[in-house]
């Protein structure tokens, strides 16, 4: 079980930012790497940094342990600690975090479930620096897979004109006729579109949190995300709209159901060179290798580690969601879980 000296040390090389070289594994190492190794490191020889700066009950402090720790600070913090005294102070520090931690291990809170479970993250944190940060570089992704990409997927960088919209569906033409009246009245209102949107619109799919809305669109209706086209006369009212926040000036009829157009943005189109797209294309590559690394690693732990599920007992757990929440954000839902474990492990 590692102490909570350990946990903090851990801490002190996340700060760190990502580790230089030597992460790999040890059969790795060359001719190169020692040399590397045994130049000096922050001024100091092997055997200066190996000298015991502090004893504190059976854990010692080196000379280079105190300097790798200082030079993890910020370039503020050790231009303060440029002198003899500041340095006292920065090792007093140390030992001070070194009697606290072994009191509490004393006490045995190192074996607090929150204790190891930073211990844990931090562990994985370490790992997938050394598995996958240090090992999958961004060089490593060619002009040839850039260009592949490119091509690829030519409508992420080719886009026509788009319009975003909202709208009021109705099925009584008498009654979309008085409400156009009242926003026409009160043309800059959004309010009053807003609850006029919640309180009449028919349209299921723009009905609730969406509040009559389109989203984003191009001049024959297509919309991303997997959405059903817009209809092609609602398109039409919306590009004849110049303003954004303008309402079309008649009510638009689709399939004897009758619509109140509003403008509420404009896209221009987009049309990206391969020289352009290059960047973003090769971070996006860079990161999906990485992440299908990941992926095929934690499948063969899974094979190896013969893991059980009881999903069925799920059904007892219970989540209070607050009404008020509005609209759940579409994609994966795996996605947020993804993120709260990155989050964690920082």
């Amino acid at each position: 079980m590692a102490s909570l000296r350990a946990i903090g040390l851990m801490l002190a090389l996340a700060a760190a930012g990502p580790l230089a070289a030597g992460c790999g594994d040890d059969d790795e190492s060359t001719d190169d790497d020692e040399t590397a190794e045994a130049a000096p490191r922050h001024g100091l020889t092997a055997e200066q940094a190996s000298q015991v700066l502090a004893k504190i009950g059976d854990e010692t402090i080196t000379v280079g342990e105190f300097a790798e720790r200082l030079a993890d600070q910020s370039p503020y913090l050790r231009a303060r600690y440029n002198s003899p005294e500041r340095r006292r102070e920065f090792l007093e520090n140390m030992i001070r975090f070194e009697l606290l931690a072994q009191e509490a291990e004393r006490r045995g809170l190192d074996e607090l479930p929150e204790v190891q479970k930073l211990r844990n993250q931090m562990m994985i944190q370490q790992l997938m620096r050394e598995q996958f940060e240090d090992r999958i570089q961004l060089d490593d992704v060619t002009d040839a897979e850039v260009e592949a990409y490119y091509e690829e997927h030519s409508d992420e960088f080719h886009k026509p004109e788009q319009v975003r919209a909202s709208h009021i569906r109705f099925t009584d033409r008498a009654k979309a006729q008085r409400v156009l009246g009242q926003i026409q009245a009160r043309p800059d209102d959004v309010d009053l579109f807003r609850r006029l949107t919640e309180e009449n619109n028919t349209d299921e799919e723009t009905q609730g949190a969406r509040r009559g809305d389109l989203r984003f669109f191009s001049q024959d209706g297509a919309r991303g995300d997997d959405q059903g086209p817009v209809p092609a006369p609602v398109a039409a009212a919306a590009f004849g709209l110049e303003r954004i926040g303008a309402v079309h000036p008649e009510l638009v009829e689709v399939d004897g159901a009758f619509h109140i157009v509003k403008l509420t943005g404009r896209r221009a189109a987009l049309h990206r060179t391969l020289e352009e797209a290059s960047r973003p294309i090769r971070n996006r590559i860079w990161r999906e290798k990485r992440e299908n690394a990941v992926e095929e690693l934690v499948a063969r732990l899974r094979r190896e580690a013969n893991v059980e599920e009881n999903p069925s007992v799920l059904a007892n757990v219970r989540i209070d969601i607050p009404e008020d929440l509005g609209e759940l954000p579409s994609g994966d839902p795996h996605a947020a879980i993804h993120g709260a474990q990155q989050g964690g492990a920082q």
